[in-house]
């Protein structure tokens, strides 16, 4: 039984794993070699955005290969991450990343954006639509990071354990080039426009990878339970916006539930003007 029940995972990973071929192409920004991969045509443009160290095939396969709906779907990574490289490496702050992205937009032609950031990409996402409303038609965030999570640890979690996430963020951003804490405060001064369409996707299983570190288990419930509320500001941003929990994904949605997100993207699409 074991074995019939492992070869049925196995089959139903390269079922949803099949069809997965694709090309990454770069352009050179800011001297800088950027990953990307692109795939359907016509408007809009779906941007795949991953978060703080990761690359964006393994953040989002499932969704890339298996959308099939109206518009182009793309992904890059970011230098440092994937398939991107620095030529010279530093830490960035978020109006770079910003920048990044809207240059990679223009050289490329990419019209009429549906941003799909997960976790720390909603800080870049909001960034971008604040200073680039006119491009985005609407975004899709995954269980993103908002501002005021590390500020609501710091307060609520034990000395020990907050230490913990600091050692954790400051590790991260040193590591991958992108200023996690100067990204939180800068988004704070980000104006998201009322009502474009919007939609956020949270989790619906905690994450418990902190405990490795040895987080004590107060401290992973105050991890969940605060990244969790702040989910509903994110919602509270656009009067066009709904929430969805997935209920059977962790932090890594594309792994767990990728239909989920296929299905709300072309929701969204749907509703765009086809022109």
């Amino acid at each position: 039984m074991r074995i019939l029940l492992l070869l049925c995972l196995m089959a139903i990973g390269q079922i949803a794993r099949a069809n997965d071929a694709h090309v990454f192409n770069t352009e050179t920004i800011s001297e800088n070699k950027i990953a990307w991969s692109c795939e359907g045509q016509g408007a809009p443009t779906i941007v795949l955005m991953a978060g703080l160290g990761l690359d964006v095939h393994s953040s989002f396969d499932l969704v890339y290969h298996q959308y099939k709906g109206r518009g182009t779907i793309c992904m890059y990574d970011r230098p440092g991450m994937g398939q991107s490289s620095f030529k010279t490496k530093g830490l960035r702050r978020l109006n770079d990343l910003v920048e990044e992205l809207h240059q990679l937009k223009e050289k490329r032609g990419w019209d009429k954006l549906v941003l799909v950031p997960h976790s720390f990409a909603g800080f870049i996402a909001r960034a971008y639509v604040s200073k680039y409303p006119g491009d985005v038609k609407g975004v899709i965030f995954l269980d993103v990071t908002h501002e005021d999570w590390m500020p609501r640890l710091e307060q609520k979690m034990a000395k020990s354990d907050f230490a913990i996430m600091k050692k954790v963020i400051d590790w991260s951003s040193a590591t991958f080039s992108e200023d996690y804490l100067e990204a939180q405060e800068t988004v704070r001064k980000s104006v998201y426009p009322s009502t474009l369409a919007s939609t956020v996707i949270s989790r619906g299983i905690p994450t418990t990878k902190t405990r490795r570190s040895q987080m004590s288990y107060a401290g992973i419930d105050i991890f969940n339970a605060e990244h969790d509320k702040l989910q509903t500001e994110i919602a509270a941003l656009s009067t066009k916006s709904r929430h969805l929990v997935a209920k059977v994904a962790a932090h890594e949605i594309n792994s767990y539930d990728p239909w989920l997100v296929i299905d709300e993207i072309s929701a969204l699409v749907d509703k765009l003007d086809p022109q």
